[in-house]
């Protein structure tokens, strides 16, 4: 059965453009309702996947360390709302976690100022699943993982490092279904081997070793959802930001020859979804957490909108809902991604109009 991807506030394709004249810590106004739907992928299943403790649910967001400022706290107390609402397992930072030069280490107050003290909603009290960003490399490295050690939430185990679940009941025919996750750090992937000296203070820069372990996880991997997250995205729809090209050519080829159906980043501050025309992976930026970019129409882009939020992901056996919510939980744009590949119906119009 077709179904649709729904815009519910925003007409798909065509961008909020001229917000520069709103102060930092304004968001924008709420989008204007047109009512537009277009026709999106085809799947296996009769329904999106439903935000109820049925499905596998969870929060996304990056780019949040302020102090609570910025939205921040405003964000905060809208992704508390609505993970006791869907029953969030629990929530994917997609790095920048600490403005402007991460944590130096672990009795920096910016634990308790960031972190601590502003996700405070019970329902937010569950893992808590990090990659770093670039200003967490100006920082102490090593101390946002060792934080894990000492944090009943907080989990960064490594540089990178992979994390396979399952959910729905073992006990039926079907089965449980399984979805791996794989967090990269995306710094040592996207900075130009020039600038190396700059991030490596740690001593734990990589970028090749980095890459073979990605393609041999996923290539290893039988589960049939792969989402992979890091900081920086591959494509962007952004003023200040372009595609990616080191990640581009790096990780795109991967992605594709080993079934991955999302990739999902932060970095450019703003909400965002791009699918290159006959890509099998959907590409999204929940980077929003607290202060705001422009955004701007690119010939990938299904959706960018500038306002501080976060996403929320609901998956069921066929298919992927991922909506996007902004700092008062209000839903701004949702679609659906299919599970099985090579049923995507092409865009039903040109997509870099109107840039």
């Amino acid at each position: 059965m077709r179904q649709n991807l729904t815009m519910r506030s925003v007409r798909l394709g065509v961008l909020v453009i001229g917000l520069s004249s709103l102060g930092v810590a304004a968001c924008g106004p709420a989008p204007v309702p047109v009512g537009s739907r277009i026709p999106s992928y085809e799947t296996d299943a009769d329904q999106p996947a439903p935000f109820d403790t049925s499905a596998f649910n969870f929060l996304v967001v990056g780019d949040w360390g302020r102090n609570g400022y910025f939205n921040q706290s405003d964000v905060a107390r809208a992704m508390g709302h609505t993970a006791e609402r869907i029953d969030s397992r629990f929530t994917i930072s997609t790095g920048d976690n600490f403005y402007l030069s991460g944590v130096t280490g672990l009795d920096d107050p910016r634990w308790e100022r960031s972190y601590e003290n502003i996700y405070t909603a019970p329902s937010l009290q569950t893992r808590w699943y990090v990659v770093l960003g670039n200003h967490d490399w100006y920082g102490n490295v090593p101390a946002q993982v060792r934080y894990t050690q000492q944090s009943e939430r907080w989990y960064l185990p490594g540089q990178y490092y992979a994390q396979e679940m399952s959910f729905g009941d073992p006990t039926q025919p079907e089965g449980a279904t399984r979805v791996l996750f794989v967090y990269l750090d995306t710094t040592p992937l996207t900075t130009d081997p020039s600038a190396r000296n700059r991030f490596s203070r740690t001593g734990v820069w990589n970028d090749d070793s980095q890459i073979a372990w990605l393609d041999e996880t996923l290539s290893r991997s039988t589960a049939p959802w792969k989402i992979v997250v890091g900081h920086h995205p591959v494509y962007v729809g952004s003023n200040r930001y372009s595609d990616n090209p080191r990640l581009v050519a790096n990780l795109v080829p991967i992605f594709e020859r080993t079934g991955v159906q999302a990739y999902v980043a932060g970095h450019d501050h703003n909400l965002q979804h791009h699918r290159p025309a006959g890509s099998p992976v959907d590409y999204f930026v929940s980077g929003a957490g607290s202060l705001t970019r422009e955004v701007r129409q690119t010939g990938n882009t299904l959706f960018a909108f500038r306002t501080a939020g976060f996403m929320a992901f609901s998956m069921t056996r066929n298919q992927m809902s991922v909506r996007s919510l902004d700092y008062d939980g209000n839903l701004v744009y949702e679609a659906n991604v299919p599970r099985t590949r090579g049923r995507r119906l092409p865009l039903p119009f040109g997509l870099g109009e109107g840039s």
